[in-house]
């Protein structure tokens, strides 16, 4: 079954994809890319491991975000009314539920912990990682779940470094 969403998923994509330039510069073009490039082994594998994990937190958080709607109707809202009312307890929707937030972090921070011991025409942008490639790889379902954050769950040290 797919998540059900308030707001546009294209809006989502676009929202998550731009944000983190905002806080750290992005250079166009570096660190985007594609999932089909010649992507380091490292990279591939862990979004390999990436795929696995999320799609088990789909599982877990689509019924979780459908009987946190059906709870809204069973005060006697519309389903309109009830997902509205939903999501203004929970603005990321499905992606609030913690597996869902943990495994973005995890991955975050594991795909910087790969940049990092990688040269820097190697290196993939967080974000680019954790969503571009979804959608390169058409799993539109997780993407929809992704694109429910109103932000990425995550910050900088003083030192620079994303936690």
């Amino acid at each position: 079954m797919a998540v059900i969403t308030y707001f546009e998923v294209e809006d989502g994509k676009r929202r998550l994809l731009e944000q983190p330039g905002d806080v750290v510069a992005r250079t166009p073009g570096g660190m985007a890319r594609e999932l089909d490039d010649a992507v380091a082994p490292a990279h591939r594998a862990l979004f390999d491991e990436y795929l696995g994990d999320l799609q088990t937190a789909h599982d877990i958080a689509e019924p979780w975000w459908a009987g946190t709607i059906e709870a809204q109707r069973a005060q006697g809202l519309d389903e309109d009314d009830a997902l509205e009312a939903a999501f203004t307890r929970r603005a990321a929707g499905a992606a609030s539920h913690p597996k869902v937030v943990w495994i973005v972090r995890s991955y975050w921070l594991q795909c910087e912990e790969v940049n990092g011991a990688l040269p820097p025409e190697q290196r993939v942008y967080p974000e680019v990682f954790l969503l571009k490639w979804l959608i390169d790889a058409g799993k539109d379902d997780l993407v929809t779940l992704i694109a429910c954050m109103p932000y990425w769950p995550m910050g900088l040290d003083a030192d620079g470094n994303w936690v």
